[in-house]
């Protein structure tokens, strides 16, 4: 291994290994061979495109059904695999395959790269992951065989089904259809499948593994049961404001009316799929899809934004803020300083890039007629939040947007936390060896 690697600190490496998969699926997708005129790729859009399923977002400067030939929808899907199951659970399994063990540093960046909170059995628990990850997305690719072989026959059915399989449970938002899910907008078993696998991606790992050993260990972390309730109360919620908001649209069916709107709660929170014109929909569908895109998915999942727990902890301490207490308790437990701390600084951080990039795009990307800043904010959270939506900016973008886009995926799918910490100074300082006298400053 090259000294400079050994040197960087697990989330400098965590960093490193997406660039090192970005960069060699640039090159494949910028390739003849991966297009289907048999033409090179601009490289800025191949990059663009690798960038987008590394980090597994699914915005797209080029149709993944029309431009790529199968060569390059396959390269697309490995980044996709990758990024949602992580770089670091192929080293492990290439690591048990030569009969190796993960050495402390390796353990480190399995417990940085999952949100593990031990090092204890992280190896164990990759592997583990990618079973449970690979299990589920098998089931998934055929219970949508049963629909799509019969519509597409039976090579492109089932190369349909793995697809999109993979790109759900990914949370990555790539379709083979050309419009995404357009022509299954009344088709209620594949939007509940498509809905199932999203959910599946962004519960987290920490908590599908708290699940599946609930009968044996008799109890679910605090962690797991906030993510629980949280995603809970969003897809509840979601789907009965989406029913409210879109009630003039009910056509007498009840399950196509209910899988439409139960989708239309999952979709934003990482999923990226539709099956409507999101240019056509009301101000305030708009405005719901932002704020579930900005919240995502659960801490440790192939889901992006703030994330479930993240927000769950903000709700509970503004509520005992005004009830004029200093502790936040959930469930008999005390939710640590720091982690609150934790929370507020990534809320502040996801609004400050949010803002000044949608104010950059605002001065460098030509708005079409009769839209608002809408039309940038949507595409600065979805690509943030690894969502994929669009109100049609990004095939669009200038090449600065683009660029703009991508470093926003990306941070959105290493995480803000990570690239502080890969970003920061060697050196630290301990605070407690240095105080400094204390002054009041008026606030509020």
């Amino acid at each position: 291994m090259p000294q400079f690697i050994k040197q960087m600190k697990p989330p400098q490496m965590i960093i490193f290994g997406f660039l090192f998969v970005i960069l060699i699926g640039s090159i494949f997708l910028a390739l003849p061979i991966s297009d289907q005129n048999g033409q090179a790729t601009s490289y800025l859009d191949s990059l663009f495109m690798a960038v987008s399923a590394t980090c597994v977002t699914g915005l797209a400067v080029v149709n993944t059904a029309d431009h790529w030939n199968t060569f390059g929808q396959v390269i697309i899907l490995i980044m996709v695999e990758v990024g949602g199951l992580g770089f670091m659970s192929f080293l492990v399994l290439l690591l048990n395959m030569t009969g190796q063990h993960p050495s402390f540093k390796s353990k480190m960046l399995i417990r940085d790269a999952y949100n593990f909170t031990s090092f204890n059995n992280g190896d164990k628990l990759v592997k583990s992951i990618v079973k449970l990850s690979l299990v589920t997305q098998l089931i998934g690719a055929v219970l949508l065989s049963l629909d799509f072989v019969p519509k597409f026959g039976w090579a492109k059915g089932i190369w349909f089904s793995v697809f999109h399989a993979v790109s759900a449970h990914s949370n990555a938002g790539f379709d083979l259809f050309e419009t995404s899910l357009f022509q299954f907008k009344d088709n209620p078993y594949v939007l509940m499948i498509m809905s199932l696998l999203i959910l599946s991606g962004s519960f987290g790992f920490i908590v599908w593994f708290d699940l599946i050993n609930l009968h044996r260990i008799k109890k679910i972390t605090l962690h797991s049961r906030l993510a629980l309730t949280m995603t809970a109360i969003l897809v509840v919620t979601g789907t009965i404001l989406y029913s409210l908001l879109n009630i003039q649209e009910y056509n007498g069916h009840p399950m196509t009316f209910f899988a439409q709107n139960f989708f239309l709660s999952i979709t934003p929170r990482s999923g990226g799929f539709t099956f409507s014109n999101y240019n056509a929909t009301s101000y305030a569908s708009l405005v719901l899809t932002m704020v579930l895109m900005f919240i995502g998915g659960t801490s440790g999942s192939t889901a992006g934004g703030v994330k479930t727990t993240t927000f769950g902890v903000l709700v509970m301490n503004i509520r005992y803020i005004f009830s004029n207490r200093f502790k936040t308790i959930y469930h008999e437990r005390q939710i640590p300083r720091r982690i609150i701390r934790r929370v507020y600084e990534i809320i502040f951080i996801y609004l400050a890039i949010i803002f000044s990039f949608s104010f950059v795009l605002l001065i460098t990307e030509n708005l079409p007629l009769n839209n608002g800043i809408e039309y940038v904010f949507f595409e600065v959270i979805s690509a943030l939040a690894t969502v994929g939506l669009s109100l049609g900016l990004t095939p669009d973008l200038t090449a600065i947007g683009k660029i703009l886009i991508m470093v926003l995926m990306f941070i959105g799918r290493i995480g803000i936390m990570t690239v502080i910490y890969a970003l920061g100074s060697h050196a630290k300082i301990d605070e407690e060896l240095i105080r400094y006298p204390e002054e009041e400053i008026v606030v509020g």
